[in-house]
């Protein structure tokens, strides 16, 4: 009987080390000190009959204060703390406080206004959960500083390690991490709701909790879990790209996507040339070379006093000749010639 967690999905890593993870569709953060009842337990080593780099549940505590497993055959065992990292769901306490029953009762009656808004057709601003923030949602602020006005709604441009940022009063950008505001979404009778993003396609990234991407990066969505991180991406040149919550992605426009292929392609078409020790478009005599038209010629000389400086011979037996920045592709460098 195997009891290793199959499905626990990493969401980030800090050198090398898992931080974060993901296990039916709940969030689970690596902590330190004593293990609580429910932690997921990764196996580092010392344990005879649980696997190494699995995850497990911990079903109880031993004499010790150890996490209990249930091992691949079945059998409740513990191990010393040194043997195994602790991760603990993300989750909010039961025990709801005054303040949060107000906020919720606060957030009925902004619903409310909404809902009346609709009616009227007229644009209203509903509070959402900060953790749904995404850029070109709206930020209210409770008494301010001087150079922002007090129940005033800001766009959210961007996002800053998940605070976000504005533009304040004075014209300058500004980051709320420090700051007492609530979160709206501007919402109207007569505007759809935002398509949902789906595998293939594009988004871009306006905040970031792996330590893969960059805020701007243009990925390309290959999985989604329908999990509290849902969309595996990629990134243009097809590396991983992690992880994402829905709020860390908006859809990427045509343009940018055009953009960040057109950057990518440059990048890997350097890093061609840098393998064979040269520059882009750096040609040598005796290197092999398709013309446009997908004919192979051989370059007999590289002479850049003359118009056409990439010098070979054509089909016809005549001396002919390409321009640096004409559309051919190396096909062999002289270097790598077997005929040499």
């Amino acid at each position: 009987m195997m009891a290793n967690l199959v499905s626990v999905k990493t969401l980030d890593m800090v050198n090398g080390e898992i931080t974060k993870v993901a296990y039916g569709g709940v969030e689970y953060e690596r902590v330190e000190g004593e293990v609580q009842k429910g932690d997921l337990v990764l196996i580092k080593d010392g344990w005879s009959f649980a696997t190494q780099g699995k995850f497990y549940k911990s079903v109880g505590i031993d004499e010790g204060g150890d996490a209990k497993i249930i091992d691949n055959y079945g059998d409740t065992i513990s191990n010393d703390r040194t043997t195994y990292d602790l991760f603990r769901k993300l989750s909010a306490s039961t025990d709801t406080s005054v303040e949060e029953r107000v906020a919720k009762a606060e957030g009925e009656i902004e619903s409310l206004k909404s809902d009346v808004a609709a009616l009227k057709g007229e644009a209203e601003y509903k509070r959402i959960g900060k953790s749904e923030a995404r850029a070109g949602d709206y930020v209210k602020f409770d008494d301010p500083p001087s150079y922002l006005t007090d129940k005033e709604y800001y766009e959210i441009k961007e996002f800053d390690d998940g605070d976000p940022v504005i533009i304040d009063d004075d014209g300058d950008e500004y980051d709320t991490y420090i700051d007492n505001f609530e979160v709206y979404r501007k919402v109207s009778a007569a505007e759809p709701k935002p398509e949902r993003l789906k595998v293939g396609d594009y988004a871009k990234v306006v905040d970031v909790s792996n330590s893969v991407s960059e805020r701007g990066d243009i990925v390309r969505i290959i999985e989604d879990d329908k999990s509290a991180a849902p969309f595996l991406a990629e990134k243009i040149n097809g590396n991983n790209a992690g992880w994402f919550h829905e709020y860390e992605l908006v859809r990427a426009t045509d343009e940018e996507v055009a953009e960040a292929k057109r950057a990518a392609a440059e990048a890997a078409e350097h890093k061609k040339w840098a393998k064979i020790g040269r520059e882009v478009g750096e040609y040598k005599k005796g290197d092999i070379f398709r013309s446009p038209g997908g004919n192979l010629f051989e370059i007999t000389r590289i002479d850049d006093s003359c118009s056409f400086p990439i010098i070979f011979t054509n089909l016809q037996g005549d001396y002919d000749g390409y321009k640096r920045d004409a559309a051919i592709t190396l096909v062999t460098p002289v270097e790598a010639r077997f005929d040499r």
